[in-house]
């Protein structure tokens, strides 16, 4: 396995709007596209910014109360890091040959790409990914 880049940082944020303003318009970052939670595309789950070159900021929409998270100082936070490989499958292989527990085994993700996901020492979840050429980060929507 080689980690060929960083995909993008997750952030759930409180006030969308306000966070799509100061990112969008205060940093020049772009929309790319809306992932949904349900199929007919009622509520929206994630807001995708690109930034550079296949460079992206997870914005996730908040619907529940805050609640606390014993690994974050705060709720509104960084809420994962998700790396690009290579071969899912075969980081899948490594992580467990070196002892590190999956939390999910890969699996094809609404936006066309594979993922899976760990936690690092301190609670901290990563997200593993592979695109594909129907990937929305590639292709858009």
């Amino acid at each position: 396995m080689n980690v060929l880049s960083i995909a993008h940082a997750g952030m759930k944020v409180k006030d969308m709007e306000r966070s799509l303003q100061f990112y969008c318009d205060g940093l020049g970052f772009k929309r790319k596209f809306t992932l949904y939670r349900d199929e007919e595309q009622s509520q929206p789950w994630i807001e995708y910014l690109e930034f550079g070159d296949k460079q992206f900021v997870e914005l996730f929409y908040s619907y529940e109360e805050r609640k606390e998270r014993p690994n974050l100082k705060a709720y509104y936070a960084m809420y994962h890091l998700a790396l690009v490989v290579d071969d899912i499958h075969e980081a899948a292989q490594q992580f467990r040959a070196k002892g590190i527990p999956l939390k999910s085994e890969p699996l094809l993700g609404p936006d066309h790409t594979w993922q899976l996901w760990i936690v690092d020492p301190d609670g901290n979840e990563l997200e593993i990914m592979q695109y594909t050429e129907k990937s929305f980060q590639l292709v858009g929507t």
